[in-house]
């Protein structure tokens, strides 16, 4: 069970710092095809960076959503009461 939670956090890792790239390279590409005036470079990133960065955002969400349905807890840890007077 350790193992499949320890992949799914890699997963999730690796799409989160793929869409971090893909955002970053996709609105600064827009950005200069914009100042340069160029409307084909415009097409071009929306046909080749915004497809996989929709697959990477749901790959994404997906894991994100499998890590908090069910915290990882060691099995010798249980959480302690507070004592009263």
């Amino acid at each position: 069970m350790h193992q499949i939670r320890r992949t799914t956090e890699i997963i999730f890792v690796l799409t989160l710092a793929a869409l971090l790239v893909g955002g970053v390279v996709f609105v600064a590409g827009q950005a200069i095809a914009l100042i340069a005036g160029q409307g084909e470079w415009l097409k071009l990133l929306n046909e080749a960076i915004k497809t996989p960065m929709c697959v990477a955002a749901s790959v994404c969400a997906v894991a994100g959503f499998l890590l908090s349905y069910k915290r990882h807890q060691k099995q010798g840890q249980t959480p302690q009461e507070a004592t009263t007077r």
